[in-house]
């Protein structure tokens, strides 16, 4: 099974979420995947992105009236962040058929074809179960989400002996205040702006299963060939010229398709990383504090499993390439010296003087020694997100049963009730 065809059924999960809108992906030719800009895919994705920069515009507002502090920063950063994400996947989308003539360069080559459907089923397996993992996770995550403030705003009204007939336009008003105060309220606008939320919160998942189904395509590939040269260090068979100019020429296609896809790919894995980081900060900040009421407990452990998991496997399949890559290097020092030759003398010093790894933008390369390095970023930022949080510690508080940030006020209950 084609790359393509293991990706399909996971880019239409995308699509139901208005991200990487390519047209015609229920076609078995990936030739016929490209991005339509007056498709309904594309409109989606144009809509959401016009809803998310209202929405920051919206929290910007929100934070110069209550204030800001460590918390609820994160307002106006996150829809700006998922609309970079979403334009990253346009583009991505508008490059696509470039990237599916590499693919299809790469898959065309004998080499893949060696052990090919052992190979094909079980990489298929694996890459469809972490990404519908990731995803069903992500969708979770923000059913918790708003479930926790459904329960929140509702204690509100309690505490505060509100009268409200109408749960999903009191938990609307409450919420989204400011932006009911520029739009007139219904019910469908609420729903839509439920649906906007969700696609625009699942654009986080979304880049990182797109980098990890890519690396892991490209890492298989590479396996392949490793899978050739392994028989050849492990038998005494002498393996003649031609055979190593063969496995020399294969190996830098695959490394001319990493070269390519992460040349259009490589922004995202740079948001990525920020991203997940931040995010990991966010959550273990609140860890600090305690919770009001058990769903935020659970709400709060769970999302930071959930971004430690997403981060976790990003980074391992994105520097599993750089492993496997220079895997060779090891199965040629087995080689006995009559099996040396000239072409396999150049292949193994290309190996050894060219760096293959999945690369961000230049800015760095993800290896398992870049895992570690995020690693001490992390407590880096969490102690400037703790200073930030004491210097901002009397700002941004909305008292409780307040119209400061909402600018609506339920009826009281009569007092005979």
């Amino acid at each position: 099974m084609s790359f393509y065809s293991t990706i399909r059924p996971i880019l239409v999960i995308f699509m139901l979420f208005g991200q990487l809108p390519l047209y015609g992906v229920l076609y078995r030719k990936p030739s016929r995947w490209q991005l339509r800009w007056c498709s309904f895919q594309t409109v989606l994705c144009l809509v959401l992105m016009v809803v998310g920069l209202f929405l920051c515009v919206v929290e910007y507002d929100r934070l110069q009236v209550i204030g800001v502090n460590a918390d609820n920063i994160i307002g106006p950063l996150f829809y700006a962040d998922v609309i970079i994400i979403m334009l990253l996947l346009l583009r991505v989308a508008h490059h696509w058929p470039s990237m599916v003539a590499k693919w299809d360069q790469v898959e065309a080559m004998e080499v893949m074809q060696y052990n090919a459907r052992q190979q094909d089923t079980r990489s298929t397996r694996r890459i469809r179960a972490i990404a519908l993992l990731l995803l069903s996770m992500g969708f979770v995550e923000h059913m918790l989400s708003i479930g926790k403030t459904v329960y929140a705003k509702v204690d509100e009204g309690r505490v505060c002996n509100w009268e409200y007939s109408n749960l999903p336009e009191y938990y609307a008003l409450r919420t989204y205040g400011f932006l009911f105060r520029r739009v007139p309220y219904s019910f469908p606008s609420f729903i839509f702006l439920e649906y906007a939320n969700t696609a625009l919160t699942m654009a986080w998942t979304v880049q990182d299963v797109l980098l990890i189904m890519i690396t892991d395509s490209i890492g298989d590939y590479f396996n392949r060939i490793n899978a050739r040269i392994q028989f050849y260090s492990n038998v005494q068979v002498i393996a003649r010229e031609k055979f190593w100019s063969e496995i020399h020429s294969d190996y830098v296609v695959v490394c001319e398709l990493l070269e390519h896809v992460m040349s259009i790919c490589s922004p995202l894995l740079v948001v990525s990383c920020g991203t997940n980081l931040y995010l990991i900060c966010y959550q273990l900040f609140h860890l600090v504090g305690t919770e009001k009421f058990i769903i935020m407990s659970v709400f709060t452990y769970y999302s930071l499993c959930f971004v430690i998991l997403r981060t976790f496997l990003t980074l391992h399949h994105c520097s599993a390439v750089h492993e496997v890559a220079l895997k060779p290097l090891k199965l040629c020092r087995r080689i006995p010296t009559k099996g040396w030759c000239e072409e396999l003398e150049r292949f193994y010093t290309f190996i050894r003087k060219t760096s293959i790894a999945v690369s961000a933008m230049g800015l760095f390369q993800l290896t398992k020694r870049t895992m570690l390095t995020m690693l001490g970023a992390v407590i880096t930022y969490e102690l400037v997100m703790l200073h930030f949080a004491q210097s901002t510690a009397n700002q941004g508080i909305v008292r409780e049963c307040s119209t400061e940030e909402f600018l609506f006020e339920p009826k009281m209950e009569s007092s005979a009730n």
